[in-house]
């Protein structure tokens, strides 16, 4: 839907540029838009700053002269603070790139599709043709900060780029030399910003003309793609005026569903959970947290499993289980929150398994939850439990997911003791995804993932599994994987034991567990 055309802010970082600077302003102000032009002069010596005060009156020009010549990224940083329009636009005092173009960099914005606008000099529109080595090297440096950033850009290092407003005078711009045009595409890519690329006429310069950029800045530029793309973390001023700045806003999702809908098709992982914990899996089961079923539709393809009961605390999530799996007559649901005690429906009959998949990390009070959970397990049943592991890659993704913490073994053992378990095998699990959310998480700064990295990575698992636990033997893996069961009070032996002799004289015992099973680890 179209809103009414953008107003302007023309930012032009200016040194040494008498030749031109006239022509220039007069392009610019020749461009039919509401605007205002922000010339920063970077402390010219050529006589720039003379012509700048014919300027002087013209209530459409700002002129703000530097007390010393600090580079282009300061000069641009002076410029955005200063800007009062919609949206910003970037302007070299050259003549180069042209003011006939704001309409294509534009339209994006105008048409409430784009929050930053690149202008491509190489998307099929004329050029002037000039050094076939900056071409390469600009496309070397392009490809690197799209590696890093996730983009699709043609031509990061174009001159012509458009920010809303509000967006560029809340992003902390550091670089104060060329290093500008990777820093601010790092960041706004990190922002989650909607970007568009437009095709733009091109009539580039030779050194002799004046051209500035040379191959030390190229150099350079490696360096600020690799600084801004993962190390500058802290660069945000204002996250709710970006957010109330972008189109299609991310709404306030339960980012939990949203996670577990992106590992629906994540089949083969899904599955290698339940195949490690193999001999633990009883015929009647209960999940925890069962969300919208990716485990329960594991578990009901296995003949041995009779029963199951899915629990979750959202109705929602239940109702989208039952959408998916409500055919199979084993499967019954229940609302439940593991912090509260167990319903009396969960009691009557005790089960066999169960199964507490990344769950335990969203609960405050783990240890009481687990205690809830041995009240409904059988005498000799199983819990299985797998919970984030490595508090060293605790990062945003666990902070959008609600995770209050990352477990050592130290520590799971720990709760687990005090819950009243005995703890019969406990392994670290997968040690790719660690890699993994050490990258997206502490590296990147994701905070949630994207359904495209579970299924890329789902496509890798049946070469992962015959390795994995050689992997994660030194290294430690994404999660910990627990099989325990309740540990009995005296008096709950002594009424087992007499169950089981019973049993056993009848001809009519059922399967129990040794508690040195030999798991698929």
């Amino acid at each position: 839907m179209s809103r009414n055309p953008a107003t302007i802010s023309v930012v032009i970082p200016v040194y040494n540029e008498r030749k031109t600077i006239r022509e220039i302003v007069r392009r610019v102000k020749a461009t039919p838009r509401e605007k205002e032009i922000i010339i920063v002069d970077d402390c010219s010596t050529d006589g720039t700053r003379q012509i700048l005060k014919e300027f002087d009156g013209d209530s459409q020009i700002r002129v703000i002269l530097q007390p010393k010549n600090s580079g282009k990224g300061a000069a641009l940083k002076v410029g955005f603070q200063a800007a009062t329009k919609d949206v910003v636009i970037v302007q070299d005092a050259d003549l180069e790139y042209n003011p006939e173009d704001y309409e294509s960099l534009l339209r994006p914005i105008d048409e409430s599709r784009a929050d930053v606008v690149y202008g491509s000099r190489f998307l099929y529109m004329e050029h002037r043709v000039l050094y076939f080595r900056h071409m390469i090297g600009n496309k070397v440096i392009t490809f690197l900060s799209n590696l890093l950033t996730d983009l699709t850009l043609t031509d990061m290092e174009t001159c012509y780029k458009a920010f809303k407003r509000e967006i560029i005078q809340n992003i902390d711009l550091r670089s104060s030399r060329f290093g500008f045009e990777p820093e601010v595409t790092a960041k706004v890519a990190r922002l989650g910003c909607c970007v568009y690329e437009v095709p733009i006429r091109y009539y580039g310069r030779s050194y002799a003309e004046g051209k500035k950029i040379t191959w030390r800045d190229g150099a350079a530029a490696l360096w600020h793609i690799l600084r801004y793309s993962i190390l500058d973390k802290n660069f945000v001023k204002d996250a709710q005026a970006i957010r109330r700045a972008q189109v299609s806003p991310p709404p306030d999702l339960d980012v939990g569903v949203d996670t577990l809908e992106a590992f629906e098709d994540a089949h083969r992982y899904n599955s290698w959970i339940c195949e490690r914990a193999n001999p633990a899996i009883g015929a009647r089961v209960l999940e925890v947290g069962s969300g919208i079923g990716n485990i329960v539709g594991e578990l009901l393809s296995r003949e041995n499993v009779k029963s199951i009961v899915a629990t979750d605390l959202r109705a929602s999530s239940l109702a989208t289980l039952k959408d998916r799996f409500g055919h199979d007559s084993r499967l019954s649901s229940e609302v439940w929150n593991a912090e509260d005690p167990p319903p009396t429906s969960l009691l009557e009959d005790k089960f066999d398994t169960v199964i507490c998949s990344n769950v335990l990390e969203h609960i405050s009070d783990h240890e009481r939850a687990l205690t809830h959970m041995k009240q409904i397990l059988k005498p000799g049943g199983r819990l299985v439990l797998l919970v984030p592991a490595n508090p060293a890659i605790y990062s945003g993704l666990d902070e959008e997911l609600g995770h209050f913490r990352r477990y050592t073994e130290i520590e799971l053992k720990g709760v687990l003791d005090r819950a009243g378990f005995e703890i019969h095998r406990l392994f670290p699990h997968n040690l790719v995804g660690a890699l993994g959310w050490w990258w997206a998480g502490k590296v990147r700064g994701r905070r949630t993932l994207r359904a495209s990295d579970t299924k890329t990575f789902d496509k890798l698992v049946p070469f992962l599994k015959p390795i994995d636990k050689y992997l994660t033997k030194p290294f430690g893996g994404v999660s910990l994987i627990a099989i325990a069961s309740p540990i009995l009070e005296e008096a709950a032996f002594i009424e087992e034991t007499s169950r089981v002799s019973q049993k056993s004289a009848s001809g009519k015992m059922e399967p129990s567990y040794s508690s040195d099973e030999r798991y698929d680890a």
